[in-house]
């Protein structure tokens, strides 16, 4: 249902199940434990889906994931239309883009999103993870390693509970579909629908098809040009990682020096 607490109801199952760290009990056991019936076959424009009827579902999964943290995540999001939305449809078929687009899709999609968030990494456990430590990539590789996720989960788990300013951005052919940013972010003045500059690493990327494994440094006027902050401090540099999540769409996270 839709007035459900995604955050709330993640927890409330892991509480349930006595699971509170990863590996206490696997996906595919709490599936189980649901009453569902997990399956895994190829698919063409699907990552997963899941069919219910009252306190049954089979949910499938393509066979083709290859990275267990994408397998991770399409499994946690189908739960979570499992728990949230068997009285609203019986069907829901996801694919690269409804579980990329956390921000953009309608609330059934972002509750989905957000309920398999924190089913993988629960709040609290995630937060005495960073704790106080700096942003870098060497923080995200291994906090997404501990919690079995994708680098692009975590940054975006980190935008609402790490210590340091940033901004999570998704792009699609080159264009700004959805961006959403910590509290204490800096900058804003970022147009939905514009173009990607040219001078940073996601310009790059979908103008010369090149991609650095580690963060590079942009000038941050580069990406908020009509930033008003920017006219008294022009040399500003961010950090700028960036994840391809589709043939078309890429992550650029940006984080504060």
């Amino acid at each position: 249902m839709l007035g459900i607490n995604p955050i709330k109801a993640a927890n409330d199952l892991r509480n349930h199940l006595g699971c509170w760290e990863p590996g206490d009990i696997s996906l595919d056991e709490m599936v189980f434990a649901l009453g569902g019936v997990l399956k895994e076959s190829p698919m063409e424009g699907a990552e997963g889906r899941i069919l219910m009827k009252g306190s049954n579902a089979i949910i499938t999964i393509n066979s083709n994931i290859t990275y267990p943290s994408k397998r991770n995540f399409v499994i946690a999001h189908e739960i979570g239309h499992f728990i949230l939305h068997n009285e609203l449809t019986p069907f829901y078929a996801d694919n690269d883009k409804t579980l990329s687009e956390w921000y953009k899709n309608g609330p059934q999609e972002q509750q989905a999103n957000q309920f398999a968030s924190e089913l993988l990494m629960p709040s609290e456990l995630f937060k005495s993870k960073v704790a106080g430590k700096r942003l870098s990539l060497s923080l995200i590789e291994q906090t997404a390693a501990y919690f079995g996720v994708s680098l692009t989960a975590a940054f975006l788990k980190y935008k609402d509970l790490g210590d340091f300013p940033i901004m999570v951005i998704y792009l699609e052919n080159g264009i700004v579909k959805w961006k959403q940013s910590s509290s204490d972010f800096p900058f804003q003045w970022l147009p939905i629908n514009g173009k990607v500059p040219v001078y940073t690493v996601a310009g790059d990327y979908f103008n010369n098809k090149g991609l650095e494994a580690k963060p590079e440094k942009v000038d941050a006027i580069e990406w908020f040009p009509s930033d008003f902050k920017l006219k008294d401090e022009p040399d500003w540099q961010l950090w700028e990682q960036c994840f391809p999540v589709s043939t078309n769409g890429l992550v650029s996270c940006l984080w504060t020096q």
